[in-house]
């Protein structure tokens, strides 16, 4: 998987881009097939940071983003997100079976 970490008008740590690399890795459960993942940190505003994730799935991307007072709080809400559309997607895609031949006939 290739995950991508940019930060907009701050230093991200390495710490903290491991732990997002971490917790990007660990989406894998909820959806099995993710390609790439990209994460864009930003700290424009004074008391504000955004966290926008963008992960690609085959045949869509999920996106989800969040705005919080600190960053690791907006990476955990951001990621919380993400889980929830990952989740839908497989389970929509464990729901699109076809039916057997023999039910058919």
């Amino acid at each position: 998987m290739d995950i991508t970490i940019t930060a907009r008008h701050f230093n991200a740590s390495a710490g903290l881009q491991e732990r997002v690399q971490e917790e990007i890795e660990k989406l894998g459960k909820f959806y099995p097939n993710i390609t790439g993942a990209s994460v864009v940190l930003d700290h424009e505003v004074e008391h504000l940071r955004r966290c926008d994730i963008s992960v690609n799935i085959t045949g869509s991307v999920v996106v989800a983003s969040a705005d919080e007072e600190n960053m690791g709080k907006a990476i955990d809400v951001a990621l919380e997100r993400v889980k929830v559309q990952l989740k839908k997607q497989n389970e929509k895609q464990k729901d699109h079976k076809a039916q057997p031949v023999s039910d058919v006939v």
